[in-house]
């Protein structure tokens, strides 16, 4: 019975095709479509505004709708990967995202651009920004369960960093992860 169970598991995904990171990212500028028409993702906008008080309703609507325009149309994200050469042994790495919090989905380029090189992303939001950024996790990881994206955990040591903060939390950064290839941003004033 396992073996008949296994040569269908089998059988199936050969048959079933791959999503491409275009694919991925197309859907996810589908499902956001509605954001913030339905109940579900009413409740995630609500949720945001109560853990960050600089949020508001309209200002995550906008900044979803921005995304899904700028970032996640199927032509847009073709044409923009079409400019890279994608070297045939690409080496993967896993990429540490470490989110601000002083706009809504602010990292989320970031991700995007991790992934979509072909990384695998670690995101670590900010204490203020972790319902949007996880509702947008969350989304992907339904899309594909096999994308090479989830939340940080305490202690793990990845291969690359970008980061994002004020200055003070910059030199934190730059102490924290010396000797590791990074990007690092501080404040823009």
């Amino acid at each position: 019975m396992i073996q008949a169970d296994l040569f269908l598991h089998a059988a199936y995904t050969i048959f079933v095709p791959m999503k491409t990171p275009v694919d991925i990212w197309a859907e996810l500028g589908a499902r956001l479509s509605s954001f913030g028409q339905d109940a579900a993702s009413r409740e995630v906008i609500a949720r945001a505004c109560q853990k960050n008080d600089w949020f508001e309703p309209e200002e995550i609507v906008d900044a979803v709708r921005s995304i899904r325009e700028e970032f996640l149309s199927r032509d847009k994200i073709e044409r923009w990967l079409a400019c890279y050469e994608r070297p045939a042994t690409l080496l993967s790495r896993t990429v540490l995202v470490v989110m601000a919090g002083n706009i809504p989905l602010v990292g989320f380029f970031d991700l995007l651009c991790v992934l979509a090189s072909g990384h695998a992303c670690r995101v670590k939001p900010s204490s203020k920004d972790t319902v949007l950024i996880g509702y947008v996790v969350d989304l992907l990881r339904t899309i594909d369960p096999a994308i090479p994206l989830r939340m940080a955990e305490q202690g793990e040591r990845p291969d690359a960093v970008i980061a994002t903060g004020s200055d003070n939390a910059n030199r934190y950064f730059r102490m924290l992860f010396g000797g590791i290839p990074s990007l690092l941003r501080g404040s823009r004033q």
